[in-house]
């Protein structure tokens, strides 16, 4: 608990949570406020989700991916972690501390953008209503499953490599299954290539994690069949990079 403690203190210090809070709670109202929304006033709703949700993805890799590598790096560099460990705090349990502070600061930015979503975007049809609250919940949690275990990542390659490749390889990681590996689907479909087959298998399916269209377009929340195999899928990958980060954390740094 004292890295715990160490990890969050510092984090208020820095006051960066409360710019990000701020726009994770702010920025939903008013960018949508921006674009010619006098032609229909209905999508008003639609544009809030979509920014709410928009805002928690840009923040989640900008600033929850930095400050686990920032940190990662920090416990190794200045000699906490090897102080920590003399005194019986294993690496693990030193590494699991860091990300659960910051884990504990990333669960407002989710509840703000569910909090949007349910309070100031929800349909006026109870049917869909209904299914719109089911919806953003399954959201908030595959958005978790794909940012925590990349966040645990971070801080092990920070605590090994320092704090840029920390950040920059869960981030690329991050944003490649987003979005790189749709285009790599539609390559595949236009030329079958065996090897980029594989790849597109062996890649990381975080574009399931993405609700965003089926919360546009009012088309509903996934089928629990569904839900349940996309979620085991992400818990899989979360126990999978989960293990490479235990094998990756240092308490101390490398010696040239």
């Amino acid at each position: 608990m004292i890295l715990f403690r160490l990890t969050l203190s510092t984090i208020k210090v820095r006051k960066t949570w409360v710019i990000v809070f701020l726009m994770a709670l702010i920025l939903p109202f008013v960018l949508p406020q921006l674009t010619p929304w006098e032609a229909n006033v209905k999508l008003i709703p639609p544009a809030r989700a979509q920014t709410a949700w928009g805002l928690t993805w840009v923040l989640g890799v900008l600033w929850t991916l930095s400050q686990a590598a920032r940190f990662g790096d920090g416990n190794s560099r200045t000699g906490i972690g090897h102080y920590l460990k003399s005194r019986g705090f294993s690496p693990s349990r030193q590494m699991l501390s860091i990300w659960a502070s910051i884990m504990l600061c990333l669960l407002p930015l989710v509840a703000c953008a569910v909090l949007v979503c349910d309070l100031f975007a929800r349909p006026g049809n109870p049917e869909e209503a209904s299914r719109w609250i089911v919806t953003n919940f399954q959201y908030a949690t595959l958005y978790l499953l794909t940012i925590a275990p990349l966040a645990l990542l971070a801080i092990a390659l920070g605590s090994r490599f320092g704090a840029m490749v920390g950040y920059v390889v869960p981030a690329a990681l991050c944003l490649y299954g987003l979005y790189g590996v749709g285009y790599l689907g539609m390559t595949i479909r236009m030329n079958s290539n065996p090897v980029l087959e594989w790849l597109y298998v062996l890649s990381p399916q975080y574009h399931l994690a993405d609700l965003t269209p089926r919360l546009i377009f009012k088309m509903g929340d996934m089928p629990s069949g569904d839900f349940m195999s996309v979620t085991l899928y992400f818990v899989g990958l979360a126990l999978l990079l989960g293990g490479v980060s235990a094998a990756l954390f240092r308490t101390e740094p490398l010696r040239s």
